[in-house]
């Protein structure tokens, strides 16, 4: 008797819950899990200066992250980074995320073939997502540069690049290198 009882409780509580949740209103979305249009038209801010021919990474960079020793270093170089940005910058970056064609100019991505002149250095790009101030009128993000010639010299680097949202609309505002490498 107590086991049929028992019973009845959970079934009636199972059908309970489950008409709850087919009532609830969908999870917004947190915006750690899509690239929101003001990253895009970041991106679009900092891709403007690399022409067309430049290929860009279809995923985001997941793997840099701003430490106490990039911020002293940003800091030294005049930019106001401050904890939120940091946090917001670091959670957004934790893994990659994959990118949709919402450029202002015509983009390939790296596995795409476009118009390239035969022996011509391959270039390419590969960014993070952006990290904003608390008050989102102030960006960064990260951005790798590459560049292999046909001899197999090689050139990277790799730039915090910072931005301002003056009248609407996303402004570099400096750049600071962050590493360099070739051979």
């Amino acid at each position: 008797m107590i086991h049929r009882l028992f019973l009845v409780i959970l079934i009636s509580a199972a059908i309970l819950l489950s008409s709850n949740i087919a009532s609830a209103e969908p999870m917004k979305s947190s915006g750690l899990d899509i690239i929101e249009s003001d990253e895009y038209e970041i991106f679009n801010a900092v891709l403007d200066k690399y022409d067309a021919f430049v290929s860009l990474d279809k995923t985001t960079i997941s793997e840099k992250r701003l430490d106490n020793a990039d911020v002293a270093h940003l800091q030294r170089s005049g930019m106001q980074i401050d904890n939120y940005l940091t946090d917001d910058f670091n959670k957004k970056n934790s893994r990659s995320y994959e990118l949709e064609k919402r450029f202002s100019k015509k983009r390939y991505f790296m596995d795409e073939s476009h118009p390239r002149f035969p022996d011509s250095v391959k270039e390419s790009v590969k960014i993070s997502r952006a990290g904003f101030d608390k008050e989102r009128n102030g960006a960064v993000i990260f951005i790798r540069y590459r560049s292999i010639a046909p001899q197999k010299a090689f050139y990277e680097e790799g730039n915090f690049v910072f931005l301002e949202r003056k009248e609407g609309k996303w402004i570099v505002v400096k750049t600071v290198t962050a590493s360099q490498r070739y051979y």
